[in-house]
Parts: structure tokens; C-alpha cells; sequence
């Protein structure tokens, strides 16, 4: 295994919930911090959160997703989903449950085996907001930082 990324490669099949299969993914690898690196596929249905926002929003399928990017481990997730509709229109959003896979979903995911993302209350957002540790060396604390650097 490379020291600083381990790719993963999935193929979500028709059907499956998007959000469900990624933290479930999380959970059987025991995956202590990941990214997105790259998804194709499509959604028969969409659901997403938009900023400022605390309702979820719905939409039919099909659409394609352009984009799905962010962290996950088994400490949660934090995803961003964008997709375009039948016409081309766009729309994206915080990735919440109920995005079904209408063809496929093609992702691959980077393992980054030196941190581990966790979750935790953020006073100022309000929010569990990414805190990053250090599994096997220490490194700039600027960069780790849950905090702004000053």
C-alpha cells in the first residue's frame, strides 16, 4: 500500500443510495479519511441540501452527476453533489439521503493513511465540522488545523 494514497474504485449499481453506499464503504473498509477523487453515473432521483438551508430539496431524475467531491471515513461525511437535469439545468448542494443510482455511479475514492477525519460540534458554524489528525507523522499544524491560521 502506498504511504500517502490508496485508491478505491466502486461501481454503485441501479437502485442503490448514493449517500448509504458511501458511509457503508466507510464503514466495511474502516476507512479513517477520504476523498472523492473522481464519479461519473446517474441518479434517478435527486435530494440535496442548500446552503443556508435545513430542508432538503427533492428532484426527479434522470440526471447525470457532473460533480461529487469531499471527505468520508467512519467518523462521517461531508459531501457536495452537482448534477444537471434532462435540459442541461444544473443544481448542487450538500449530498443527503434519497440520491438513487439510475444507471450507474462510478467513483473512486483516495484512503489517505497518514490522517484520520473526524466530526466534531463547531461553535462558530454550528455545525460537525472536519478536525484532522495525524495517524503516522507530525506535520505542519497550520494545515491540520480545524481553526483559521492567523
Amino acid at each position: 500500500m502506498n504511504r500517502f494514497l490508496q485508491p478505491h474504485a466502486l461501481r454503485l449499481k441501479p437502485g442503490t443510495e448514493l449517500r448509504q453506499a458511501l458511509q457503508q464503504f466507510a464503514q466495511a473498509r474502516q476507512l479513517q479519511a477520504g476523498c472523492i477523487l473522481t464519479a461519473v453515473g446517474s441518479l434517478e432521483q435527486v435530494a440535496l441540501r442548500f446552503a443556508g438551508q435545513e430542508q432538503t430539496e427533492r428532484f426527479p431524475g434522470p440526471a447525470e452527476i457532473v460533480s461529487l467531491s469531499g471527505t468520508l471515513s467512519v467518523h462521517g461525511l461531508h459531501l457536495h453533489l452537482a448534477v444537471s437535469g434532462p435540459m442541461g439545468e444544473t443544481r448542487g448542494g450538500h449530498l443527503v439521503k434519497g440520491c438513487l443510482v439510475y444507471t450507474t455511479a462510478e467513483i473512486v475514492i483516495a484512503e489517505l493513511p497518514q490522517l484520520i477525519f473526524k466530526r466534531e460540534q463547531c461553535s462558530l458554524s454550528g455545525y460537525q465540522e472536519l478536525v484532522i489528525h495525524c495517524s503516522e507523522f507530525q506535520a505542519d499544524s497550520d494545515f491540520l488545523s480545524s481553526t483559521p491560521a492567523t
